[in-house]
């Protein structure tokens, strides 16, 4: 078992009791587009493996007469979870304005977008050190236990109001004040996250991580900026439950000089502060802003970093953590009483300010289309939406910037216009290119972002800072110029406080911010290093402030259409469908086309030619769960997934 630390976090947001959550049906969507089996196992294995960690670290517990939970006077809590090269490590929570920084305020209820969204059909899960209280007059119903525990917990109840608090108190509302919340402790929390993920789980937040004092006190500082067990165990939860999105507090080491080896050396306070789950791919990692300064418009015109926010990067230079939350004296709930509040800061706030104001972004994409949104999609638009905050570009401190949930919003309202939206495949040895025209005055910005497989992991001290990338696969985003052949590059770091417009090789988002371009025709092109792992690799793209056009969009049932020299794909409908599926092509030059249906290992399992027009695929004798069809016509391919009812 690892040992945590809960990182706290500000609350601002509000709301009123709602009593449904996910459907059974919408539920058994997810699950279908899930890989449940291999979720099942990471559970099975996971919780085997915490039983021995636990068992090792109580045992060197009672020899070395060290105590297994510590109750500080500040009010966090550590507990001990496993030993590492054989010395103990703890889980710790650090205690120490936020819908109207994050702009979830404008999707309330009264807000300026009119959406009156409050989370109502939506579970969020809140691991954490110990119980929410599930009578606090801010939650009626809505709070259950997820593991037994009984134990409450001052933290975990902060953090679920931070979430969730219906706002009987004003000034405690949380983000989205009729969302249901289901409370687990940190115990064996990869196990039940696996398990919850098996079960159409679509968010979760992390208020906790390795204790710094003790990882410095045992010496094991290579762990920060690694990308260890933890790391990776979450990453393949993630790859395999597609919809599930998790929120993970960045941590409050901020200065603190707990690392004496940062990444890019010498001795700064102000690097490579981030630890087990924080420096995996997948997870939203979230840093800690003080309050911002948001026009009435939405617009940001001012935010600072907390300085006790953990900096990354990691060792391998990923950008990380992803995004800023509100999370400077926070104002929530506490499980003292039914009717007590108190205020903290910390990345613990921070977080599930990020985690509430997700789940009201969830919800308006499915009140217009009917689908939730993939993990890697909500992950993505919220990366791709965010105000820059500190340097120019992404950072070591902010990530991304300050999370904007009023642009997010706007750009799924323009999905269809301005904007795209689109989920797609990416074959091995294929390339996408979807156009666009620039009107000359709108800035554009196109972003992809996928679940990656684990990586290689980091074991020991002598993997120290080691810069070996743990992107499995790598995809490659330009925006090409139709006129000219000018490119314009993804954003990366090039050091701990460096980045630049160039070739990405470390991270599962790349975000081409072109500008304002002149007008004209533009590709946006998607490609890969290597060979894919898998076969292939799911993908969301997102493109900002491209001219609107009249001709094929994308409806809730039509992918946007991905031009080739041999044709596109216009339609793949019904999807998800049971019996049959139609695919509607457009063929170019009369050439010769091969459909062929692939599951998610990689296997073909169905093969006919194509032709111009609608094609219909017999899909009855092949299993349920997620495919991807590709349109072949030489070297060229085309791609889509869809879902087998």
């Amino acid at each position: 078992m690892r040992k945590k630390i809960i990182l706290l976090g500000t609350i601002v947001a509000a709301g009123t009791m709602g009593l449904n959550a996910q459907t059974k049906e919408e539920r058994a969507v997810i699950m279908r587009g899930s890989n449940v089996t291999e979720l099942e196992r990471i559970a099975k294995e996971s919780s085997d493996q915490f039983e021995r960690e636990k068992s090792e670290a109580l045992e060197f517990a009672r020899k070395n007469n060290i105590p297994v939970i510590i109750e500080n006077k500040d009010g966090s809590k550590s507990e001990l979870m496993k030993l590492i090269e054989g010395k103990p490590v703890y889980y710790s929570n650090n205690n120490t304005a936020a819908a109207k920084s994050t702009r979830a305020n404008h999707l309330h209820s009264g807000g300026s977008l009119g959406l009156n969204l409050s989370g109502e059909n939506i579970t969020a899960n809140v691991w954490d050190g110990g119980a929410v209280r599930t009578t606090h007059q801010e939650f009626g119903t809505r709070v259950t236990i997820g593991d037994g525990i009984t134990a409450l917990d001052n933290h975990a109840t902060h953090v679920a109001g931070t979430i969730g608090a219906a706002g009987v108190k004003a000034s405690a509302k949380g983000m989205a004040p009729k969302v249901k919340l289901k409370s687990f402790d940190w115990n064996n929390d990869d196990a039940e996250v696996a398990a919850e993920g098996s079960q159409g789980l679509l968010i979760s937040n992390h208020s906790y991580g390795y204790d710094p004092a003790s990882i410095r006190k045992n010496k094991l500082e290579w762990v920060y900026g690694a990308y260890i067990n933890d790391s990776a165990i979450f990453d393949e939860i993630l790859f395999n439950a597609p919809y599930y999105v998790l929120c993970k507090a960045a941590g409050n080491s901020g200065g603190s000089g707990y690392n004496p080896n940062p990444v890019g050396g010498g001795t700064s306070t102000v690097y490579d502060n981030l630890s087990d789950i924080s420096t995996s791919k997948n997870a939203i990692v979230v840093a800690n802003a003080k309050d911002a300064t948001i026009a009435t418009n939405g617009n940001l015109t001012s935010v600072a970093i907390n300085s006790s926010s953990s900096q990354g990067p990691t060792d391998d230079l990923r950008i990380k953590p992803d995004i800023a939350g509100n999370g400077t004296d926070v104002y929530s709930t506490i499980s003292t009483s039914n009717t007590a509040y108190t205020s903290y800061s910390g990345t613990s706030m921070a977080s599930p300010n990020v985690t509430g104001t997700l789940v009201l972004v969830n919800q308006h994409f499915k009140n217009l289309t009917g689908n939730y949104m993939l993990g890697a999609a909500l992950k993505g638009l919220a990366l791709h939406t965010a105000d820059d905050a500190g340097s120019a570009g992404p950072d070591a401190s902010f990530g991304w910037g300050l999370l904007n949930a009023k642009k997010m919003a706007e750009t799924i309202n323009k999905r269809n216009t301005t904007a795209i939206i689109s989920d797609k495949t990416l074959v091995n040895g294929a390339s996408e290119t979807v156009n666009i025209t620039s009107d000359g005055v709108n800035p554009i910005v196109a972003s992809i972002s996928w679940y990656d497989r684990p990586g290689a992991q980091q074991t020991s001290a002598s993997d120290l800072n080691s810069p070996t990338k743990r992107l499995v696969n790598d995809l490659d985003l330009r925006i090409v110029s139709i006129a000219n052949g000018s490119i314009y590059y993804p954003w990366t770091l090039t050091s701990r406080s460096t980045n630049a417009k160039q070739d990405n090789i470390s991270d599962n988002f790349e975000r081409v911010d072109a500008g304002v371009l002149p007008a004209g025709q533009y590709s946006v092109t998607i490609k890969h290093k290597g060979t894919l792992a898998g076969g292939s690799q799911n993908y969301t793209l997102i493109v900002t402030g491209k001219a609107a056009s009249a001709a094929k969009n994308a409806s809730k049932n039509v992918k946007e259409v991905s031009e080739v020299k041999m044709g596109s794909i216009i339609g793949v409908y019904p999807n998800p469908a049971k019996n049959e599926i139609n695919v509607r092509l457009e063929a170019k030059d009369g050439k010769s086309l091969t459909l062929n249906v692939f599951d998610a290992s990689g296997k073909q399992v169905l093969s006919q030619n194509a032709a111009d027009g609608v094609n219909k695929i017999d899909i009855s004798r092949i299993s349920a769960g997620s495919y991807i069809l590709t349109v072949e016509g030489g070297k060229e391919k085309l791609t889509e997934k869809f879902i087998k009812q």
